[in-house]
């Protein structure tokens, strides 16, 4: 009986883990002065030249206009007290891994070490798609909040990444001074 209980046990976790949902994983990391008792919270979204006029620029603006938004912050179009900027980009990068290589035995092939010593290096081409939020007060130019979210991804467009980046960013906002923390996000459906 005990004997099956285990077998049991560990056929469910067996199940269970290849039924774990997918995710995105991002590494944020936060600098601020914010003391939780700011209560002038309107900005506004400053663009550089570059960004004018700039569609992908706008897109990514409305996301951060919402994550701003949850967080108890208020765009406004005249008299703002804060000044936000956005900046973002990708960086294409290499991975290497070890892997078990594939090996030809009694049984056909098979993976892993116990098959002989058939292991070899895996190199992939990656993406880092990162951004950067900062705020700062217009009144003395300083700047109160900083937030970079970074995440490795096998696809080169940054538009598929950027809401992941986003929400990571503020997942915890404002979150622990000079700290650097790993978000895991579901992948949307």
């Amino acid at each position: 009986m005990k004997r099956s209980l285990i077998l049991f046990t560990v056929v469910l976790t067996a199940l269970l883990a290849g039924c774990a949902a997918p995710s995105v994983v991002s590494n944020v990391t936060v600098f601020h002065t914010l003391t939780g008792t700011e209560t002038n919270k309107t900005y506004m979204v400053e663009a550089t030249p570059e960004q004018a006029n700039n569609l992908e620029f706008s897109s990514y603006v409305t996301l951060l206009n919402q994550e701003l938004q949850h967080v108890g912050y208020v765009m406004v179009n005249k008299d703002p007290s804060l000044k936000v900027s956005l900046n973002y980009g990708t960086t294409q990068a290499v991975a290497s891994s070890l892997q078990p290589a594939p090996i030809y035995g009694p049984y056909g092939f098979r993976h892993g070490p116990y098959y002989g010593s058939g292991w070899q290096t895996s190199v992939d081409t990656v993406f880092m798609h990162h951004m950067e939020v900062s705020i700062s007060r217009i009144a003395d130019g300083k700047n109160i909040y900083t937030v970079r979210s970074r995440l490795m991804s096998p696809n080169p467009e940054l538009s598929i990444s950027m809401d992941y980046l986003m929400d990571s960013a503020f997942q915890n906002f404002p979150g622990k001074n000079g700290s650097t923390e790993t978000i895991t996000l579901p992948v949307h459906q």
